[in-house]
């Protein structure tokens, strides 16, 4: 039997209550039943379906959704393995009681699951594989041209993020984000939309794209709506957002890299009065049937404007900030994942969130990481110059210009070879508790392993290395990405004089 990347499996059934084959699939891949019903009318309002699988004692509930020209589809992302049964549930005659069974395999290859929270601060995937995320952005980058879509994907395949946060609908902006999107996410004519009719040659593409950055090993930070709208997007009441989120749960709950992300900045006074925030929420937490990461984005690069991340339905902290030095307050406050989903871009606009200097964007990366925090990256050069509309990375995606991103590359191997998932942030104090130095980053897993961090010049790092043992020191050089051991062991308490140059790091192991 052929399988597509993501192990997608079609079933087609066309009488209802017929008997069929039993099919495979791998854990946490994408089990899809697919029926034939009515196409008249409004079937995205008027039709209910679901379907209940089940494996031995348990039993989950997983909604449908009308893909268009008569097609309905059950997505079912299965979580454990053996057979499983299912049986659909609708108000249309031949849309109800269709029964099928298939069998769960282990799984393969990249295949991981999705991924969940571990030791209350740290991410992982499900099977226990590490998992450290290394973010970008590309808010638009579904709603633009299919030559820039497909250009977005190359570039990624071979950038270091494993994790992107994408808008579903298009954006409206200063610095090129003027364009029309390539097709509309509900039938527009003129200027008014009919939320009741998606679009669904526009949902299938993005799909398809959440498909093939799973392939890539990139988690998709799907955000639900934002306030850059020319469309009446973040408009639609509270009726038809509860509609569009529960549709968004039926289409890609089911792929294992998708997360939600319920705004992009979600206190501009456009919307944070007018979206029921609290309800869509509790509804992704209520109805979604594999449970995928839940957050929300702030708009001010300030704790004032954070949404409230002690809410149960909010699983991690989603923050625009780039205040590490209050990463170990708010992992103390909120007990949850910390991610920088937003700490200003490399690249050349005027705008002072959107100016870093390439040393400056990787060196934010490591003052987020060794503060204990997930960072993330965006790039808002323009490299349109094979298009006729302006593209900048962090807008629409395409290329990536800027010169972080093989930084970034370099300190995400450094994590992945920490234990990062058992060690705590400090903010150095050189031996006085009462002045705490917030340009040195120490993260550490006490007694056995250290990464320090100085952004500036002439700066000392005093670490006091317990035990009778020895410990090997690395001299890193972030911007260089140059590593040099040191000759001498070190043990007790130890002041450690870098080079006289910015942007150096301290890697300190216990000898075994």
């Amino acid at each position: 039997m052929n399988r597509l990347i993501i192990g997608l499996i079609i079933i087609t059934s066309c009488l209802a209550g017929c008997s069929l084959q039993k099919e495979e699939v791998e854990q946490w891949d994408v089990f899809e039943v697919v029926l034939n019903g009515p196409s008249s009318g409004t079937p995205y309002m008027d039709v209910e379906l679901s379907a209940v699988f089940k494996n031995r004692e348990e039993s989950i509930q997983v909604p449908g959704f009308y893909d268009g020209n008569g097609i309905y589809r059950i997505r079912f992302s299965p979580h454990s393995q053996g057979d499983w049964t299912y049986q659909t549930e609708s108000n249309i005659t031949e849309l109800s009681n269709n029964k099928g069974k298939f069998h769960c395999l282990p799984t393969s290859g990249k295949n991981h699951g999705p991924v969940k929270i571990v030791n209350t601060f740290y991410l992982q995937y499900a099977d226990g594989t590490p998992y450290y995320a290394v973010g970008t952005t590309a808010y638009q980058w579904t709603s633009v041209k299919q030559k820039i879509q497909a250009k977005t994907l190359q570039t990624l395949a071979k950038a270091p993020f494993n994790k992107i946060r994408m808008c579903v609908f298009p954006k409206s902006y200063r610095y090129g984000n003027n364009s029309e999107p390539w097709m509309y996410p509900f039938k527009r004519e003129g200027e008014k939309n009919d939320f009741s009719r998606p679009s669904f040659e526009f949902f299938q593409n993005f799909d398809r794209r959440v498909s093939q950055l799973s392939a890539l090993g990139i988690q998709a930070d799907v955000i639900l709506f934002h306030p850059y709208d020319a469309w009446g997007y973040c408009e639609m009441g509270k009726e038809m957002n509860e509609r569009y989120v529960r549709y968004m749960i039926a289409r890609l709950s089911a792929y294992r890299n998708v997360w939600w992300s319920l705004a992009n900045e979600w206190d501009v006074p456009k919307i944070k009065e007018t979206i029921d925030w609290e309800g869509i929420g509790t509804l992704l937490q209520d109805e979604d049937p594999h449970q995928r990461l839940r957050g929300i984005h702030n708009w001010y690069n300030s704790e004032d404007h954070f949404y409230d991340h002690s809410r149960p339905w909010i699983t991690h902290v989603s923050a625009q900030t780039s205040q590490f030095y209050n990463a170990i307050k708010w992992r103390n406050q909120y007990k949850k994942p910390l991610l920088f989903d937003e700490m200003r871009y490399e690249g050349d606009v005027p705008s002072g969130w959107g100016n870093l200097t390439a040393q400056e964007m990787t060196s934010y990366f490591w003052m987020a990481g060794l503060s204990g925090g997930y960072p993330t990256h965006g790039d808002t050069f323009q490299n349109s110059a094979d298009d006729s509309t302006e593209v900048r990375w962090w807008a629409k995606g395409g290329s990536l210009v800027g010169e972080s991103p093989e930084r970034i590359a370099f300190f995400r191997s450094i994590m992945e070879q920490a234990p990062v998932i058992d060690m705590v942030p400090e903010l150095s104090d050189n031996g006085d508790p009462e002045n705490l130095n917030t340009n040195i980053y120490i993260f550490l897993k006490k007694g056995e392993y250290y990464l320090a961090y100085v952004a500036e010049t002439g700066q000392t790092i005093e670490i006091n290395l317990p035990g009778n043992a020895n410990y090997d020191v690395d001299i890193i050089d972030t911007w260089n990405m140059q590593i040099t051991p040191s000759e001498k062991k070190y043990s007790g308490k130890c002041v450690f004089e870098l080079p006289d140059k910015p942007y150096m790091a301290l890697r300190i192991i216990k000898q075994k």
